[in-house]
């Protein structure tokens, strides 16, 4: 019976989210430019520029159990570090990719140690234990862990990576809190991948805004990915 409850809620929160994601395609208005092309798998993968590419360092930052894009990026040349500390992401990149770079942090406004939750229907998924950030899960909350955390810049200082070619974000619903400490801290990555898992339309409306304000475009929106490029 639980089962049959978590598979209906699923359904509804897919429902919910596609829904969402068409009023907001058509509020954020992306550009999609024909210069685009898409790395990775279906699940893992996003659209990222192709001719304003160049190789550089690129950090991708929530791993999971799928990193296609980072090997594609490793494939074409680009200095590639993934950043995640959930147990199951460790465990997956250095037994299936040792050869890609792992950060084995959090992302968050500041460094320190901060409490993840573990969603118990989808166990690749944590996230931040903080009031401002809202989980837009079908799951039901599950074990609580506490991981090391820092900032984009200081994932930057640590990898001796002055400038981003690209920034992914991949982080549960806490995007919106480090996107605006990221630039209060003048990162400015080339292009800059959002992953708006806190789909609440009016945050997703005030980032893009303040990103647009902060010189950068939105190229393309797929589901809740969001591809952003500065200009």
């Amino acid at each position: 019976m639980t089962a049959r409850r978590d598979q209906v809620r699923r359904v509804l929160w897919a429902l919910r989210v596609r829904l969402k994601m068409v009023v907001l395609d058509g509020l954020l208005r992306p550009v999609r430019p024909p210069q685009m092309v898409r790395l990775g798998t279906y699940y893992g993968g996003w659209w990222v520029p192709a001719a304003d590419l160049p190789p550089g360092a690129a950090l991708c930052v929530g791993a999971g159990t799928d990193v296609s894009l980072e090997v594609e990026l490793q494939r074409l040349g680009h200095r590639v570090y993934a950043v995640d500390p959930t147990p199951r992401a460790v465990e997956f990149v250095r037994q299936h990719h040792p050869d890609l770079p792992l950060l084995p942090v959090g992302v968050w406004t500041e460094e320190g140690h901060l409490s993840f939750r573990r969603d118990e229907t989808w166990p690749d998924s944590w996230s931040v234990e903080d009031e401002s950030v809202v989980g837009t899960s079908a799951g039901s909350a599950g074990d609580v862990e506490t991981f090391e955390v820092t900032t984009v810049r200081g994932l930057m200082e640590r990898i001796g990576e002055p400038e981003l070619t690209l920034l992914k974000l991949d982080i549960e619903g806490a995007e919106h809190a480090v996107v605006r400490q990221l630039l209060d801290d003048g990162v400015r990555p080339a292009s800059l991948g959002v992953e708006f898992d806190d789909h609440r339309a009016r945050q997703v409306l005030a980032t893009t805004r303040l990103l647009r304000r902060n010189g950068y475009d939105l190229w393309q929106l797929e589901g809740l990915n969001a591809l952003f490029v500065r200009r």
